[in-house]
């Protein structure tokens, strides 16, 4: 089989998007504390709540993601560019988890 040019960096573009989209996926959740509570903005936020909620007290997360060791999805925040970035995990769109990591331990989230 001959491969062009064009189809040789299609399969290392689509290789790389791999990659990143794996490094997303099986990452573990850095070390941190469990907290019941946050607060964003004026408003508090606490587990059980609806991830409706949550977007409507905190705005957008920085980013989404999943952890190897988390079910379901989580939002991250940085609130107020404090030394801290949270983990927000939902589980069926509720609200099952906050993680408060400390951003001196080299995390990338906190660039």
């Amino acid at each position: 089989m001959k491969f062009t040019t064009f189809t040789k960096t299609l399969t290392l573009l689509v290789l790389a998007l791999f990659i990143v989209a794996a490094d997303n996926i099986t990452r573990m959740l850095p070390d941190g504390t469990d907290v019941s509570t946050i607060k964003c903005s004026d408003s508090l936020v606490s587990i059980g709540d609806p991830s409706r909620d949550v977007l409507e007290k905190c705005g957008e997360p920085i980013k989404e993601t999943q952890f190897t060791d988390q079910p379901g999805r989580v939002w991250v925040y940085r609130l107020d560019q404090t030394d801290h970035v949270f983990y927000l995990a939902f589980v069926d769109d509720k609200l099952e988890r906050i993680f408060d990591v400390d951003c001196l331990q080299n995390n990338p989230d906190c660039e």
